[in-house]
């Protein structure tokens, strides 16, 4: 790995000692490149894709501000949702909450496949400023070239590339605060004490708390026997730090072109008192450094090459010693505020034998430090044979890819005390007494490795593209290979792909495209390894007939239908054509009753296993009205056939392998995904004039689950089979008992059914008994309506321009999604744990009419397991992004001797809509996950 680090910087510091060379050319006035899509391994004028593909532009993207490229996608690409979860610095990206076109299987992995520049890469460490344009592929026709790995959708990600134009130097830096979106405040201690007192009556036992000790902790009389913390306070900022910026270098002439960006983040967290140079304890940050250097040149008429070049060097602290600060944000309500204080009167940390200290566990439990790097290299030779035949070209390409993860934990503990009043002195000052719990440990460090993969492709393509009396001919052949590799596995992955599209259009009218894949894996048994993966599609340029001349309202309108078969090897293990062997307990020899480990098959193997195969049919329109109205609509079908499953229906739960769980995998499985998407937009031009722009966007995927191989159920609504991808299967609250549901000895009446979970009393949660077999148990769980994945995503984008003023706002929404809250932030009383603060509104006898149920000190299984009580409406509606910049006029640059200079000032997240009724941010995975932020910045752009 030094080797090749070397390589890249090397390689990145040529390109700048080149600079001055590229500063001192002459530079012809060429015309600028026509606009073209991105497609697989290529690009296309946009009349002629015939295929399902989103792109959106880097410079789109420079309008956002956003901690990593994934989460500035949100939004932005008609097709693509994405679900953030976390706002924790280092971890606010998870490819595995970005869905193309919503869910189409329920298989465990269904990971969109990333592409930088040709090649597969991480997208994690890149910045928006690098990126020439993102594109999204859905359909077969724009998948098929990935075969077997392609049914997930793929993202290609085009970096900026030099060009012909004179030298360009661009500097920006921006830095602002960023702050939670939302984050509940735990209640205070005398709130807590009037509850658990509450708690306990409604249990028959005596009150814990006088009234002279609620009185105390309202007033803080006695801050050390009875405390009021707030422990978010205590750990937590309202505010963190973010800066970021970049130097990039472009430009270019006949002989070389070059684009050059270095460039860095600093993210800062919220946590208090930590040392900001990160040797005991840490806050948690992340802080990234960039380097892209990228040069095509001209070896001779004929002959280029090119080489990119990418570092990204990441350091990620955390606190605590571990490994998320999720830990972190869930002490705060693990805590109850009245349990101890912070500190003692001697200044040691307070603490009992059930919690430690969330201070303490802050400052005194040490760091955890993530040294990462990522790295691509690519490097591409095309030879023009235009001389012998015109059109044809052809490309060899070597690339690689890699990823490492160093970690440096530093681990130390400390010792808390539990305080209590022996007495007083002759002055009337209390005498503490301390009863200690854990032990002072000296911070210890240890330096590991975590896990590195990497990846290396070889390609050679050839490419024709012809036009012949007003037939346009446009073919590439490739063949690719692909070896990954993963620390701590044996194996590598590998991948065999030989693969072409032929493109027909005539006179720009009629399209018609055939793409095809034979793409081959290691992981399947030999004689069964490679797959074909055929797609077609066809366009029809209506608006380029000469019957549509006349019709001057109408600039282009296009129709296109695709349909093809794609694969997904994305599967639960490797090799499953094989047996897997293991420990499988112990035998007794003997009469002595001696035991023996035993070895065993622990899955059985099944030689025809295969990828899961996707069909998907498209058809869509495209058109653009009075040079200003533009849209895109697509409608799709798409049908996954042979999910990986074990096949509970299929096996007989009499045969050993089902009674051992070791039945093997087969491809039974089928899902049907269908939906549409549709983008609007209207450009308002004139000359000289206020300029602006709507754009809206809405793409709706709804599945049916059509074969599962479900074991027996004992009731129908018990199948997943004829429902969606992940509906949750819950019990289905009625309200509250009431007390006239109890008899005088408190037992339930008869002709109700009776919870098989805990004693219920008047104020607990009533559910549906679905079955009539009149007890209340898992077999009374119903199916959601929903998932946690929204079917319907929309978005809005408008700007508007007037002088150097711009105004650009972005707006992102879902709907059809319904999630379930659990945890220390919604439960009372659990394991020591403080009360919610929806508790405040919980039933008594008095307040019948409440929101949350009886609580309760030690009767939890009946009220807090998952149930329609607990559900929330997913739906939000998020003001995503807001940039208002001034550029100066060009008098004033030239003055100060640039070409252009933007003052800017942008936020995030600035608002939502949703139905969480007060509980947490709509988006995020779990409600003590770290807060997804809201970020405030000014900055400053320079072109020189």
């Amino acid at each position: 790995m030094k080797i090749m680090q070397k390589l890249y910087i090397l390689s990145f510091l040529a390109g700048l000692l080149m600079l001055p060379v590229h500063l001192a050319m002459a530079l012809p006035q060429e015309p600028a490149d026509s606009v073209m899509v991105d497609v697989a391994y290529g690009k296309q004028e946009p009349w002629k894709v015939s295929s399902g593909i989103s792109t959106v532009s880097g410079a789109k993207l420079d309008k956002t501000t956003s901690t990593s490229l994934g989460t500035a996608l949100q939004g932005m690409l008609t097709g693509l949702t994405y679900l953030q979860e976390s706002g924790e610095p280092g971890n606010d990206f998870n490819i595995y909450n970005m869905y193309a076109r919503g869910l189409s299987s329920f298989a465990s992995s269904q990971k969109i496949l990333v592409f930088v520049d040709g090649f597969e890469s991480s997208m994690d460490f890149l910045t928006i400023e690098e990126i020439e344009s993102v594109s999204l592929l859905k359909d077969a026709s724009a998948l098929a070239l990935y075969g077997m790995r392609g049914a997930n959708g793929v993202l290609l990600i085009t970096t900026k590339k030099g060009r012909y134009a004179p030298p360009e130097v661009t500097f920006r830096v921006q830095t602002g605060i960023q702050t939670p979106t939302f984050m509940d405040s735990p209640i205070n201690s005398a709130e807590y004490a009037e509850l658990y007192n509450q708690a306990l009556e409604n249990d028959g036992l005596p009150v814990r708390y006088l009234p002279s000790d609620i009185a105390a902790y309202r007033d803080g009389s006695d801050p050390y026997l009875h405390p009021n913390v707030n422990w978010k306070d205590q750990i937590m900022k309202s505010v963190a730090p973010l800066t970021s910026a970049e130097i990039t270098f472009r430009g270019g002439n006949k002989s070389i072109r070059y684009y050059m960006m270095t460039g860095f983040m600093l993210n800062g967290g919220l946590y208090k008192g930590t040392d900001p140079k990160s040797r005991e304890n840490s806050n948690v940050k992340f802080n990234r450094f960039n380097f892209r250097a990228n040069l095509d040149v001209n070896i001779t008429k004929h002959l280029t090459s090119s080489l990119y070049a990418n570092v990204g060097i990441g350091s990620r602290l955390t606190p605590g010693g571990d490994y998320s600060a999720n830990s972190m944000i869930n002490s705060i309500w693990a805590t109850a505020p009245n349990a101890f204080p912070v500190y003692n009167p001697d200044g040691s940390y307070g603490g009992n034998s059930a919690l430690t200290n969330p201070v303490g566990n802050l400052l005194s439990r040490g760091l955890n430090k993530d040294n990462l790097q990522t790295s691509q290299l690519i490097f591409n030779l095309k030879y023009d044979f235009s001389a012998l035949v015109k059109g044809l070209s052809a490309t060899a390409s070597v690339a690689y890819n890699g990823y490492v993860d160093e970690t440096s934990p530093k681990t130390r503990d400390y010792a808390r005390y539990a305080l209590s009043q022996s007495g007083t002195d002759e002055s009337g000052a209390p005498i503490w007494s301390y009863s200690q719990y854990g032990t002072d440990v000296p911070l210890a460090s240890n330096e590991s490795f975590k896990t590195d993969n990497s990846r290396v492709n070889f390609k050679i393509q050839a490419d024709y593209n012809r036009v012949f009396n007003g037939h346009g001919i446009d073919a590439l052949l490739f063949f690719m290979t692909d070896s990954y590799s993963e620390y701590q596995v044996r194996e590598n992955v590998r991948y065999v792909n030989y693969a072409g599209r032929f493109t027909y259009n005539y006179k720009k009218r009629y399209i018609a495209e055939f793409t095809a894949s034979c793409m081959g894996s290691d992981n399947f048994a030999p004689g069964h390894r490679y797959g074909f993966f055929p797609a077609g599609s066809a366009g029809w340029v209506v608006s380029n007939e000469n019957f549509m001349k006349d019709v001057t309202w109408i600039d282009f309108l296009k129709a296109k239908v695709s349909y093809g078969s794609i694969g997904n090897n994305q599967t639960e293990g490797r090799f499953m054509f094989d047996a897997l062997y293991g420990s499988i307990g112990s035998y007794i020899f003997g009469i002595g009753s001696s035991y023996s480990g035993g070895f065993g098959e622990q899955t059985l193997a099944n030689e025809n296993f295969r990828w899961e195969k996707k069909n998907i049919f498209n058809v869509g329109l495209e058109a653009t009205f009075l040079k200003s109205l533009t849209m895109n609509f697509d409608y799709f079908h798409e049908i996954h056939n042979d999910i990986l499953m074990i096949p509970s229906a299929s096996i007989l739960g009499l045969v050993g392998a089902s009674f051992r769980g070791i039945m093997p995998y087969m491809n039974i499985g089928k899902v049907t995904n269908r939906g549409f998407e549709l983008t609007m937009r209207y450009d308002h031009t004139p000359a000289n004039k206020l300029k602006y722009y709507v754009e809206g966007s809405t793409w709706f995927a709804r599945n049916t689950v059509n074969e599962k191989s479900e074991g027996i159920k004992l009731y129908d609504y018990q199948y997943n089979t004829g429902r969606s991808v992940g509906i949750p299967f819950v019990l289905v609250a009625d309200g509250f008992y009431k007390p006239s549901d109890f008899d005088a000895e408190g037992n339930l009446k008869d002709g109700y059914p009776v919870p098989q979970f805990s004693e219920v009393k008047p104020g607990d949660i009533k559910y549906v008994d679905q079955n009539k077999d009149m007890v209340i148990d898992a077999n009374d769980t119903y199916p959601g309506k929903y998932s946690s994945v929204p079917e319907l995503s929309y978005a809005l984008n408008a700007g508007i321009r007037w002088k150097g003023l711009s105004l650009d706002a972005s707006f992102y929404g879902v709907a059809n999604r319904e999630i379930y809250v659990s945890g220390n932030t919604i439960y009372s009383f659990q394991n020591n744990s403080t009360a919610s603060r929806l508790a405040l509104d919980s039933w008594t006898e008095s307040n019948q009419n409440a929101s949350y149920p009886r609580l309760s000190t030690v009767n939890f299984a009946n009220n807090y397991r998952t149930s329609t009580f607990w559900k929330r409406n997913g739906n939000y509606l998020r003001l995503r992004n807001l940039r208002i910049g001034y550029q100066l006029p060009e008098s004033a640059t030239k003055a100060m001797s640039l070409k252009g200079m933007e003052v800017y000032f942008n936020a995030t997240n600035l608002f939502t809509i949703s139905g969480m009724k007060g509980c947490g941010d709509p988006e995020i995975g779990n409600l003590t996950n770290y807060p997804i932020m809201r970020t405030f910045n000014i900055g400053i752009k320079l072109i020189l």
